[in-house]
């Protein structure tokens, strides 16, 4: 009698079931990774695009700002930056670009449509002056991710910008 090379169902059915039990622990650990650098991306997306509009300020010798702006045409009046900015130069601290030529480029919304950008109350626009510094109060932008606070970009009066990612713990106003 030969023997036949190959599984049995039991076998194979084994094999399934621990499969079946390491995707399940693994999956839910994956998505927290992923969310994660989620946050990540998005944080140094903010930062980046940041250090290019003060950049621009000093190379340029004029007032760059910035602002949120969902369609790329103008200022928004609100504090949420979700749906993008828009940076634009000029002689003076404008709270809209003085004309279309003004607009330097509008960057699209940071990393995942789930991911919500708020600025601080009272800071509409953030404004990079020739020398770098950004007068006024701190610009801190919360970037939250299902209504938890996870990361924040901040610009101080020197024009430093400061990025930290947080634990999740603490809700997302605004």
């Amino acid at each position: 009698m030969q023997r036949q090379a190959g599984f049995t169902l039991v076998e194979l059915l084994v094999t399934l079931a621990v499969l079946a039990v390491l995707l399940g622990v693994g999956v839910p650990a994956f998505r927290g990774s992923l969310e994660r650098q989620r946050i990540s991306a998005a944080i140094f997306t903010v930062a980046a695009q940041f250090a290019t509009a003060r950049n621009s300020a000093i190379t340029r010798r004029e007032v760059v700002s910035l602002c949120p702006s969902p369609g790329g045409e103008g200022c928004a009046e609100g504090l949420d930056w979700s749906s993008g900015w828009l940076m634009y130069g000029g002689a003076h601290r404008a709270s809209q670009p003085e004309s279309p030529e003004a607009v330097l480029r509008h960057f699209p919304p940071p990393g995942h449509a789930s991911l919500r950008v708020h600025s601080s109350t009272g800071r509409r626009a953030l404004h990079f002056l020739p020398d770098g510094r950004s007068a006024g109060s701190n610009l801190r932008l919360r970037i939250c991710l299902g209504g938890a606070l996870r990361g924040e970009v901040v610009v101080n009066n020197l024009g430093r910008i400061r990025s930290r990612r947080l634990p999740g713990w603490q809700t997302c106003d605004g």
